[in-house]
């Protein structure tokens, strides 16, 4: 982290810490009151500008998260408020040239951040980015063609078994995955016609050969999606405060078994909650 992200960071720890405890402590009410069937086994609720830096994708390496804003990274402990690095410039002007103003899901693989970048409501810009997971620097980026990615780009996901990158060919309501070959300049590989529609997708990860992919639909339902044949299965409901939003999704090893961890924004939208769910 850069002297002058690490200083910032901390001033902006202490000031909100103070400001925004009655926040936390309202956010928290609002979840428990509403909380109905929600299968979290635990949370954690990060308030104010933390959870503005913790609004659009999450991924890990296993050791570390990492989050995604409309236009930073930042990179955390597993307790997902230690932040150990940060981007807050994370777009460059070449790409603010094209319009590229969002920061969607990400996924790590190889030493690398993959995310969805958009021009957000104009669509003309598909563009993968990759980010340095140590720096948070954009590396390399990848435009991406728009007439086959149609509605944006708001999640990738990196097979970590064979470097290949997965998407989506409409942002809302897919039809098919599209399947790239990150090592050969994102060629297409193949198209996988999907069986149902999983709506507006937010973030994606590998587990044990299958694609989890995490939805803001009515539920904000976590799809499993084979990624050979298409085939699509509901694994939870995360069923969220009414107003919140469904956003990325990872998996953690913790105490020997596989955990899954999704992210949401309130209702107010001035808190994120980091939610680990137990789904085997």
């Amino acid at each position: 982290m850069s002297a002058f992200a690490f200083y910032l960071n901390r001033i902006l720890t202490v000031i909100f810490a103070v400001i925004l405890i009655p926040f936390s402590v309202l956010t928290h009410g609002i979840d428990l009151i509403s909380a109905g069937e929600r299968p979290d086994e635990s949370k954690t609720n990060v308030v104010g500008i933390g959870a503005y830096f913790r609004s659009q994708g999450m991924t890990s390496d296993g050791e570390s998260y990492y989050f995604s804003s409309k236009t930073t990274l930042i990179k955390t402990d597993l307790d997902a408020r230690t932040v150990t690095n940060a981007n807050y410039f994370a777009i460059p002007d070449e790409l603010k040239d094209l319009g590229i103003a969002h920061i969607g899901g990400l996924s790590f693989y190889d030493g690398f951040i993959y995310a969805g970048l958009e021009d957000s409501k104009i669509w003309d810009y598909p563009i993968v980015g990759i980010f340095d997971a140590e720096s948070l620097e954009l590396v390399d980026y990848h435009i991406m063609d728009s007439e086959k990615i149609t509605r944006g780009l708001p999640w990738v996901c990196v097979n970590p078994e064979n470097g290949l990158l997965y998407c989506t060919d409409h942002s809302k309501n897919p039809t098919k995955l599209l399947v790239f070959d990150s090592a050969k300049e994102m060629e297409l590989v193949k198209e996988v016609a999907l069986e149902e529609s999983p709506y507006a997708i937010q973030g994606a990860e590998f587990h044990d050969g299958m694609l989890y992919a995490a939805t803001n639909d009515d539920t904000q339902a976590v799809y499993a999606i084979n990624p050979e044949n298409g085939e699509v299965s509901k694994v939870l409901d995360r069923n969220l405060t009414s107003g919140s939003e469904g956003e990325g999704m990872t998996f953690i090893e913790k105490d020997g078994e596989t955990v899954l961890v999704a992210m949401d924004m309130g209702p107010l939208f001035i808190n994120a909650f980091v939610r680990e769910y137990n789904f085997e």
